[in-house]
């Protein structure tokens, strides 16, 4: 009986070191390793290679290398890179308007696999949506973005005008911006004042809310459908309020570009302009420019809209180092090395929970930093993404042309027939 028990008990300490050296090599097969490329942009270096520090950090066994390209450049170079099929590339960067087109190509794989239901609600749902392509989730977020109306105080109390709210309850309609405005501009009488503009004029990103707050899209569910769409009622309803804001009430100015936007604010020559939450920095920083903000404005008769999301990471499908490609994806995304990224660019949370600490942290109780709480709440509430379509690039270009036509006064009927009727023939190459 002992003889027998000694026997049982060796086979069990055999057993107990077979499957501690099967734990540990299934460990060591397991853990990242090899070398991976990130193809990315010049401008968010520091922010990238500081993430990528941290992960070979905690991963010796692992070489990042980044190949960057100016970002006026990136997609041209995207397209020449991965269009060739190439295998040099393992991450890819993505603007949330081209991951359709990268998918619909071929240039990045699916990311069902990799990414849980659980991991995919970690991330604001629009950014989820935005990422997506023909049902497959293709590109997680890296950060987001919001846009807000900053005004000045200045210019307002000079008309004896309230400052407004930062409670998004109470935000401004449009039509309430042009009244404001008007009050401001005939208080002054000096020609040179305006009362609306736009940080980036004329671009869908900041211009399509307004037919959006009217429930109006530019395309139909296919993404490749314009006709009743671009050319709806709504739509015309909102691009003949920005027209009439330009060519009728006259308080926005003609003859800028977006390059002027800013500067025109900073120096006291505009009482609102919508921009980037992260103006608050420049603006803090600008001497005599008494400013405040409040929240996007939406139209009386409809609901609030507002701008959203940024930059996406895609998964190479020439990669040849999938594990440690997706390994490095997820820390990027979902782990510390999304909070390094976002802390050294100074970039807008992506996740629900870096949204929520927005709204709970006591740094962000008082101004100017309270407008993270404001832009948390867009992220979640109002937030409206650009259309998700194979062309966007086609349709970027034809509609930025076609809200400046309207801008200088172009028939509104007229000019959005025109740009339906250009993108009919783009979009024939999807179809």
């Amino acid at each position: 009986m002992k003889k027998n028990t000694g026997k049982l008990m060796g086979a069990l300490l055999i057993l107990v070191m077979l499957t501690g050296m099967l734990s540990l090599g299934a460990a060591a097969e397991s853990a990242p390793s090899g070398t991976i490329t990130v193809l990315s942009f010049t401008e968010y270096h520091a922010a990238v290679q500081a993430a990528i520090d941290a992960y070979t950090a905690l991963n010796p066994n692992v070489t990042v290398n980044l190949e960057e390209y100016p970002y006026a450049e990136y997609n041209d170079a995207v397209t020449i890179k991965l269009g060739s099929q190439s295998q040099d590339f393992d991450v890819v960067m993505t603007d949330a308007t081209m991951v359709s087109s990268y998918a619909y190509r071929g240039w990045i794989s699916s990311m069902d696999a990799y990414f849980t239901q659980d991991e995919k609600a970690l991330f604001a749902s629009a950014l989820v949506k935005t990422g997506a392509f023909e049902g497959q989730f293709m590109a997680p977020p890296l950060c987001n973005s919001c846009q807000a109306l900053f005004y000045n105080k200045d210019l307002l109390d000079a008309a004896g005008i309230a400052y407004p709210s930062q409670n998004p309850a109470k935000r401004l309609t449009w039509e309430e911006i042009v009244t404001m405005s008007q009050q401001v501009m005939e208080s002054l009488n000096d020609k040179t004042i305006y009362g609306l503009t736009f940080e980036q004029v004329d671009r869908p990103y900041q211009i399509l809310p307004l037919p959006n707050s009217l429930g109006a899209t530019a395309f139909g569910e296919d993404g490749l459908t314009v006709d009743g769409y671009l050319n709806s009622d709504n739509f015309k309803k909102a691009m003949q309020w920005y027209s009439d804001i330009h060519n009728v009430a006259n308080i926005s100015p003609k003859g800028t570009t977006a390059a002027d936007s800013n500067g025109l604010f900073m120096a006291g020559k505009i009482v609102f302009l919508t921009g980037n939450i992260f103006n608050y920095n420049t603006f803090g920083k600008t001497e005599g420019l008494n400013w405040g903000y409040t929240a996007f404005p939406y139209f009386a008769d409809g609901a609030a809209a507002t701008p959203t999301d940024s930059w996406h990471v895609g998964l190479s499908s020439g990669s040849q180092n999938v594990p440690t490609a997706v390994d490095f994806i997820k820390y990027f995304t979902l782990g510390e090395g999304n909070s390094i990224f976002l802390e050294t660019r100074g970039a807008f949370a992506a996740t629900i929970s870096a949204l929520e600490k927005y709204s709970s942290d006591a740094k962000y109780d008082e101004f100017p930093l309270s407008i993270f709480r404001l832009a948390s709440y867009e992220a979640q509430n109002t937030a409206f993404p650009r259309p998700s379509t194979l062309a966007y690039g086609e349709f970027e270009t034809i509609i930025g042309s076609t809200f400046s036509d309207i801008r200088n006064g172009v028939d509104v009927t007229e000019a959005l027939d025109s740009a339906v009727s250009q993108l009919d023939t783009q979009l024939t190459m999807y179809q």
